[in-house]
């Protein structure tokens, strides 16, 4: 399965599994100033409830492998600050920890879901080697230093 993240807008949070370009499960998440209190969360349920689904109807899972993820895309802006950054930082994370392939598209890249999967599923597959995914901003971070 891959793994579709987008937190690029700051009111909620997108995740899909996808076969391939083919949409399993895909959910939008309420989660303004709280992606990164749910976005782990949302991800575990979604993958445990798509392997039930798809694999083993009958056994129930309360901590999936996430081994089962082959790929990730992540939507890597323009978006956000906090919300783009936690986004692609957990997507970084998963990468490194699984061992797996990751891409990115930009938001301006796809219009529905359907495009989000399809489109990443082609740039994932062109992947030779694992790398990094940097955010992008939708402006300049104004992030205040603390005087001393």
């Amino acid at each position: 399965m891959i793994l579709y993240i987008d937190t690029t807008n700051g009111t909620h949070i997108i995740i899909a599994l996808a076969q391939k370009a083919t949409v399993l499960e895909h959910k939008k998440i309420k989660a303004k100033y709280r992606q990164s209190e749910k976005l782990l969360v949302e991800i575990n349920k979604m993958v445990s409830e798509t392997f039930d689904r798809f694999r083993k109807p009958l056994k129930v899972h309360k901590n999936v492998d996430l081994k089962l993820i082959q790929g990730i895309v992540v939507v890597n802006g323009p978006g956000q600050f906090t919300a783009t950054r936690i986004g692609v930082a957990t997507a970084n994370a998963l990468s490194y920890a699984l061992n797996i392939k990751i891409t990115s598209l930009r938001a301006d890249e796809f219009g529905s879901i359907e495009d989000m999967v399809s489109n990443g599923w082609e740039k994932l597959k062109k992947i030779k080697n694992k790398s990094i995914i940097e955010p992008v901003y939708d402006r300049e971070p104004n992030i205040t230093i603390s005087e001393i």
